[in-house]
């Protein structure tokens, strides 16, 4: 046992001399986790902080401005298929039978009352310029909202011919990216227009255009163009409206029974 006391004593200086330096580390190895968890925290904030912003941003607008359950939409199919119920226009336009919809009945199904987002506001503004009450604000968004759900301009009730200007120019630029945007467009820009009077340089663009989509009674169609003093410049039926007809600003551009015009 004496001999064995010597060798001891060392021993335990030694476990002492070790247990002292690994406990040191790890107090100061805890500043830098701690500090590495507040970084790795920082930034992973920063990112989705900055994710979340950007839809806000003055892009223009796309499906998402329409939140899903805010409005819905009860649509319609040319074939015998059954109606659909649907929430957004998302929804609507990724519909299997989309192609083949014949119209959209809108609702709102949002809280009441009736708030404009500053999208929708935009386009109640943009469709109603004089301005309009909370009421009329909501009948003008389903109005936009609808001609967003159309397929084309030849199908269902309520399409673009019957559509004001302001509200074309509405839907335009809420639902650009609609598969039928090019067409909605068109319209609002009056590269498109449908029967009756359109005072050229206003509804319909100047240039040359032509009956691009005949109508159900096209076998009845007359149209006229007329100068600002009354005289008639131009006018004729079917076979005269498959050649071009120069419109110029200032002319009025009537058409009865015909179909849809445009430009080629």
């Amino acid at each position: 046992m004496r001999r064995l006391f010597p060798m001891a004593v060392p021993m335990v200086m030694l476990l002492v001399a070790c247990t002292a330096p690994s406990s040191q580390p790890t107090t100061g190895g805890s500043t830098p986790a701690s500090s590495s968890a507040g970084v790795t925290a920082e930034p992973s904030g920063t990112p989705s902080s900055t994710t979340a912003s950007a839809p806000t941003a003055d892009d223009g607008p796309t499906a998402g401005d329409d939140e899903p359950g805010r409005f819905s939409y009860r649509c319609t199919s040319l074939d015998a298929s059954p109606e659909v119920q649907l929430s957004s226009l998302a929804e609507v336009w990724a519909a299997n039978n989309y192609t083949r919809m014949d119209s959209c009945e809108v609702t709102f199904a949002g809280d009441e009352p009736f708030l404009p987002t500053p999208r929708e506001a935009e386009a109640i503004s943009t469709a109603a310029s004089q301005g309009a009450a909370a009421e009329d604000g909501l009948a003008t968004m389903v109005d936009v909202l609808r001609l967003c759900t159309r397929i084309s301009d030849e199908t269902g009730p309520g399409g673009f011919e019957e559509a004001s200007h302001g509200t074309l120019l509405a839907a335009a630029a809420f639902c650009p990216d609609a598969p039928q945007g090019n067409i909605i467009a068109a319209w609002a820009q009056g590269t498109r227009v449908g029967d009756g009077s359109h005072l050229v340089g206003e509804s319909v663009e100047p240039g040359e255009v032509q009956l691009l989509k005949p109508g159900a009674s096209a076998s009845e169609c007359s149209w006229s163009l007329t100068a600002p003093d009354g005289s008639v410049v131009a006018s004729g039926g079917v076979p005269e409206a498959g050649k071009n007809v120069e419109l110029e600003t200032g002319q009025n551009f009537t058409s009865d029974k015909c179909g849809i015009w445009g430009k080629m």
